[in-house]
């Protein structure tokens, strides 16, 4: 009689292990694993003193387990976010990093210094018309690159020739 009890328990106990799952739920007009996204715009929305930040909406939006790398264009090359810039020889600095969620990606200019006191010539090439690059990487992308090599990292997922799309700011 115990044996039997204990078969059933283990039956019962498996089959209700085995019957939860997480599902995710995707609209049907999601147009690709791999995305590339071209935006020019001003990072001009002030968080607090020193840094400014501007917000991009997925529409529509990517997979929870999608990978999202920002570059920015430095005149003659892309270079992957995080990355900073020495201003002087003071040691004033601006850097730019960006978040994201499966709705939108975030791009924030942070300073060393109350951002107000930039020159007009150093807002307007590090805040203004900014051109960057979002790359959306599928979560099961398992192929080892450089990833601060846009070129190479374009290539790798495929994008060489897909359209490059664009990102609405977030009102």
């Amino acid at each position: 009689m115990k044996k039997i009890a204990l078969l059933l328990t283990t039956f019962i106990g498996l089959t209700a292990l085995q019957s939860c799952t997480i599902d995710e739920y995707y609209e049907d007009y999601y147009d690709g694993y791999s995305q590339v996204f071209e935006i020019t715009d001003d990072i001009d929305y002030p968080e607090d003193n020193y840094t400014n930040s501007a917000t991009w909406d997925f529409k529509p939006p990517i997979y929870d387990s999608d990978n999202v790398l920002v570059y920015r264009w430095n005149g003659n090359s892309w270079s992957l976010l995080p990355t900073a810039y020495g201003l002087s020889s003071t040691g004033e600095q601006i850097s730019y990093d960006y978040d994201f969620t499966r709705y939108d990606v975030k791009v924030y200019v942070t300073t060393n210094f109350p951002i107000e006191q930039l020159t007009n010539a150093e807002y307007n090439s590090f805040i203004r018309n900014q051109t960057l690059r979002v790359v959306v990487v599928p979560g099961g992308f398992a192929q080892k690159i450089n990833y601060s090599d846009y070129n190479a990292t374009i290539s790798a997922l495929g994008l060489e020739n897909a359209p490059v799309k664009t990102l609405q700011l977030k009102k």
